[in-house]
Order: structure tokens, then C-alpha cells, then sequence
């Protein structure tokens, strides 16, 4: 079996919550979801792991995946990286 067959995000399965606080303000960010899934129309529909070759990041051979966050208050954004964890 495929190593990133068998692994999956922590907090797109619903395990972990991500609660981080943003760099200029301090209010709490909110997550609004995998990155690759604002990129185009159809993006939540293709396989992770095809978006994953064409987003930019080494995320498929880290098994990670880019999350967007915002800040309402500020509106800062950034994308982090939630280390992806065996399912």
C-alpha cells in the first residue's frame, strides 16, 4: 500500500481543531480549509493527490496539507502546513 494512501490531515478529517492566532492583531484565525481547494471551480473535486503536484508546495512528498487562514478582524491570510498523520 502507498504511503499517502494510508495518510490524511488531522484537522480535514475532523481529529484536531486549528487555532491560530493572527501575527498582527492577535485575534483567532479563521481556517478556511485546504488551499488547493480555492484555486479553481472544480478543485474539491479532483484527487488530493493530483492538486498536490500542481499547487506549488512539496506538500505530496511531506504529507502535508496547505490550509488558508484569514483573519476577520485585520484580514490577513497566510497558508500553513498541517502535518498529515496515518489513518
Amino acid at each position: 500500500m502507498d504511503r499517502l494512501l494510508s495518510t490524511g490531515c488531522p484537522v480535514c478529517n475532523g481529529f484536531e481543531t486549528q487555532n491560530t492566532a493572527c501575527p498582527h492583531c492577535s485575534e483567532w484565525m479563521e481556517d478556511r480549509g485546504r488551499f488547493f481547494d480555492i484555486l479553481a471551480d472544480y478543485s474539491p473535486y479532483r484527487p488530493i493527490d493530483d492538486l498536490k503536484r500542481t499547487d506549488g508546495f512539496r506538500d505530496l512528498e511531506e504529507a502535508l496539507c496547505p490550509h488558508q487562514l484569514f483573519c476577520r478582524k485585520c484580514g490577513y491570510e497566510e497558508v500553513i502546513m498541517i502535518h498529515e498523520i496515518r489513518l
